[in-house]
Order: C-alpha cells, then sequence, then structure tokens
C-alpha cells in the first residue's frame, strides 16, 4: 500500500511541478516527486522479499519532509515579492 501511495502521489508531484516549472522555483518538488516514484517501485519490490520491513520509509518520510519545507518556504517568500 504505501509503495502505491509513494508511485501515485509521486507521480502527481512531478506533473504538477513540470506543468508549473514556467512559474519558476518547482525543483523542490520535481526532485520530491521522482524520489516518491522511486522509493515506491522499492517499497513494493521489497515487499515481494522475504524480511521485509518498514524501516526505509522512515529516510523516504524525512526526504519527503524536507523538500515539502522548501517548497512551502519558496511559496513563503515568493508571496511577499
Amino acid at each position: 500500500m504505501w509503495g502505491a501511495w509513494a508511485i501515485v502521489s509521486g507521480l502527481a508531484q512531478l506533473a504538477a511541478g513540470v506543468t508549473r516549472r514556467s512559474l519558476g522555483g518547482q525543483w523542490p518538488m520535481i526532485i520530491s516527486g521522482a524520489i516518491s516514484t522511486v522509493a515506491g517501485t522499492s517499497f513494493i519490490l521489497q515487499a515481494t522479499s522475504e524480511g521485509a520491513t518498514l524501516s526505509n520509509l522512515a529516510g523516504y518520510a524525512a526526504i519527503g519532509g524536507v523538500f515539502f519545507l522548501v517548497s512551502a518556504l519558496r511559496l513563503g517568500g515568493s508571496r511577499h515579492l
């Protein structure tokens, strides 16, 4: 389930970032979308192997949180321009 969610949300982020690229400052969303898509694929592949764990989920969540924070700060800063 986590893998499917990560893939779908990653593809949505990629699409939104690429579509709004002309507005500038979309690189955190594009990178985050790519990471989510790759991580989701990795989660699905790990689930089919023996000894599957959710330990990689913490790293995925931390990296995703950093990119969302960067995006929020950039959007908040651009509002004052």
